[in-house]
């Protein structure tokens, strides 16, 4: 017996001996086989230099004779609101928030905003409005203060018994409900009021309304229009170089232009003009001078 138990016991310790060395080759293995990293750090996301607008979405109707364009950019940074007609400027305040007053062109246009940080960073951002006086009055008789008005832009699809439907400009169809009170403007023969009849399909809308849940346009007013050209102005930030009663740098001067006289200019100023390219060639609107 004292034999018997003296094999056993040997034979415990060796079995254990056993599977002590294959999990201790095993470990070794897999640490073998883990690649060595070192701690990483942690990546910083890069902030990129844009213009936001707070208050204003395409397609919103506009009603008064000013608008304010307020939004958000990087702190200090020169901002421009240029139309079709006008141009307007001003800085952004030390958290990037800014606000400046706008008059807009009548009916559809597109708006460009420019944002200059600094001679190596600028940013653009446009949006199209519907700018209407005549809606004011819808306004005053719209009970529901919280609803935004807004434009259904596009082209006639389908006309039936008191709806519209049309194709905007991104191929969705949208559609328009007429009120008794609607009104039908051509825009084409000097803004005369029309009928609803002579709508026809094929021809280019804007409709001015509030939508309800069903994503409906209720329409006040409705004009019969052609499609918004771009705008195609734009905004430069130059250092003067040199200086002439009739140039700045290669810019000639027009006979007319918003803005400081040349005589109130010198080189080596840093300035900023608006106008538009054609064959080349930059035809000058406006200079600004930065907003200290």
């Amino acid at each position: 017996m004292r034999k018997e138990t003296i094999l056993a016991i040997f034979a415990g310790i060796t079995i254990g001996i056993i599977f002590a060395f294959g999990g201790w080759r095993l470990v070794k293995t897999f640490k073998k086989n883990v690649p060595i990293t070192s701690p990483q750090p942690t990546p910083t996301q890069k902030k990129d230099f844009s213009i936001t607008l707070y208050n204003l979405s395409d397609f919103d109707v506009v009603y008064k004779d000013l608008v304010s364009f307020s939004g958000l950019t990087d702190p200090n940074t020169d901002v421009f609101v240029v139309t079709d007609e006008k141009d307007f400027s001003t800085k952004s305040t030390d958290n990037g928030s800014f606000e400046v007053d706008v008059t807009l062109p009548a009916s559809l246009s597109e708006v460009k905003i420019f944002g200059f940080k600094n001679p190596d960073q600028s940013s653009e951002t446009k949006v199209k409005l519907v700018s209407s006086t005549e809606f004011a009055k819808a306004i005053e008789e719209n009970t529901d203060l919280t609803k935004k008005p807004i434009a259904y832009v596009g082209t006639v699809t389908d006309i039936s018994s008191g709806t519209i439907q049309i194709k905007d400009e991104e191929g969705d169809i949208k559609q328009i409900s007429l009120l008794e009170e609607t009104k039908f403007i051509n825009t084409l023969k000097k803004n005369v009021e029309v009928k609803s009849t002579d709508l026809a399909i094929g021809d280019y809308i804007i409709a001015m309304g509030f939508i309800n849940g069903n994503k409906v346009l209720k329409t006040q007013r409705l004009l019969i229009t052609s499609p918004v050209e771009e705008n195609k102005f734009e905004v430069r930030r130059i250092t003067i170089e040199k200086l002439s009663k009739t140039k700045i740098n290669d810019i000639t001067l027009p006979k007319k232009w918003v803005g400081p006289n040349v005589n109130d200019l010198d080189e080596g100023q840093t300035i900023f003009v608006t106008g538009r390219t054609e064959k080349d060639i930059f035809s000058l609107r406006t200079i600004f001078t930065p907003v200290e």
